[in-house]
């Protein structure tokens, strides 16, 4: 069995290196199509495959990914960006070769992709599936923006082939706003050809909400709903007839309710979520669903739904989220901010603690442990040192001994270190080392 690694590319010379160094150890050929780079991407990619293209761009994804399928020669085709990177790449052949062992020719592969997105002083993890191994000769893309595949003849089956990849895209701010620009461009352009089409108007959404353009992104959003037809408890239907994706409408709700929370329209985005929990149809049973409903209910301030929609989140689990941690960590983390709401600081501490077990580097649980100390007096448990990564924790640590010492807030300052050697004796000594290696930069900088 041969497989080509099938890659289009455009000014990617900072991320190209790392997806065709990841994609050769699975791939027996390496396709790389360029659409206009004028920087160093061409030669970079000569330097993993002779076999690199130029493709003229037309403002259509769906074109150029064809082009690349064109050059192919394998049996399969895996497809990837240049911001992807195979995670375990020595493990993925196998993965690959089983897949196409264990399906009909006429079964798309799927990925998880993981990919951190940031959100002013988090990174929210996103975990997306999608398509992106087939046999070649047996699909198509179609689509100018967000392309997709479609089979040649017959109807098309979905499997996981247990690949992962890590996508750095969302990660620098000015790639992200030129990346939005071209794709709004694109994408009204279909609108105006397709207007009632519920993915594009989804997409848009997706884009005005990442430029945080809430207004616009809640009128796609709506439109796009609007275009579904919804029956009891089943996927709705699009304008084309197929069933709406899961994953495209959990995002889609989540997204719409977070959309309206930024402007302030929290009882609005609560009603919408509550119309579609009654409904009952699948995207209500992702964790992205109740720990939303719990976000709203927490801004509106009613603790008792805001606390048993958190418990919901928790009880659906990781298994299926969309955005990681909304069946674990931070639903944890924000179950322990409703018992701090009630007093209840032990219950906030052992919430807390879970959310570290889930999640070892969690700042926001981290950071709430340490303001504990000084704000409510209380004893870290020792189970948090054990539990919380040792670097994230002292980091936290330090960082609120040096704000309270420079404000002059010495008792704060003796509290936590009060409580760092009543947690662990090595929490107060990685904060002490720290704080001596603070204080010799500090001398050698005067």
């Amino acid at each position: 069995m041969k497989i080509t690694a099938a890659v289009i590319v455009r000014n990617e010379e900072a991320q190209l290196a790392g997806c065709l160094q990841s994609l050769l150890p699975l791939a027996d050929e390496l396709v790389v199509v360029d659409t206009g780079s004028d920087d160093r991407t061409v030669p970079l990619a000569l330097e993993f495959t002779p076999h690199v293209y130029s493709f003229e761009w037309q403002d259509d994804f769906a074109l150029a990914r064809n082009y690349s399928l064109e050059m192919a020669t394998g049996d399969y085709v895996l497809v990837a960006d240049a911001d992807h990177r195979v995670v375990h790449p020595a493990e993925a052949r196998g993965l690959l070769e089983d897949f196409a062992r264990a399906h009909s020719p006429n079964t798309l592969g799927t990925v998880v992709i993981l990919s951190g997105v940031r959100d002013g002083d988090h990174t929210l993890e996103e975990a997306s599936v999608s398509p992106k191994f087939f046999r070649r000769g047996r699909f198509t893309f179609q689509g100018a923006i967000h392309e997709q595949l479609v089979p040649v003849e017959g109807e098309a089956l979905q499997a996981p082939t247990g690949l992962h990849y890590l996508h750095s895209g969302y990660e620098d701010r000015e790639a992200i706003l030129a990346r939005i620009d071209r794709n709004r461009r694109i994408l009204q352009r279909e609108l105006e050809r397709h207007p009632d089409d519920e993915y594009y108007l989804y997409q848009l959404g997706k884009a005005d909400f990442c430029r945080k353009a809430y207004g616009d992104a809640v009128r796609a959003f709506e439109q796009s709903l609007a275009s579904m037809t919804f029956a009891g408890a089943a996927l709705p239907t699009g304008t084309h007839g197929r069933a709406v994706s899961e994953d495209m409408l959990i995002d889609l709700l989540t997204c719409l309710a977070y959309a309206c929370a930024n402007l302030e329209r929290y009882q609005d985005a609560c009603d919408l979520l509550e119309r579609h929990r009654a409904m009952g149809h699948p995207a209500t049973r992702w964790a992205d669903f109740p720990h939303a409903l719990g976000y709203l209910y927490l801004m509106l301030g009613d603790v008792p739904r805001a606390r048993e929609a958190f418990l919901s989140a928790v009880q659906i689990g990781p298994r299926r989220e969309l955005v990681r941690g909304t069946g674990g960590f931070s639903a944890f983390y924000h179950l322990g901010l409703l018992a701090e709401a009630e007093g209840d600081i032990g219950a906030a501490l052992g919430n807390y603690l879970q959310s570290l077990q889930a999640r070892p580097d969690y700042t926001a649980a981290i950071s709430r442990c340490v303001d504990l100390v000084t704000e409510r007096r209380a004893a870290l448990p020792p189970q948090i040192w054990e539990a919380a990564d040792v670097e994230t924790l002292v980091t936290v640590y330090v960082k609120r001994l040096v704000k309270h010492l420079g404000a002059g807030e010495r008792d704060h300052a003796l509290m936590l270190l009060a409580a760092a050697k009543a947690t662990a004796p090595g929490l107060l000594e990685a904060c002490s080392a720290a704080l001596q290696q603070l204080k010799t930069v500090v001398e050698n900088e005067a």
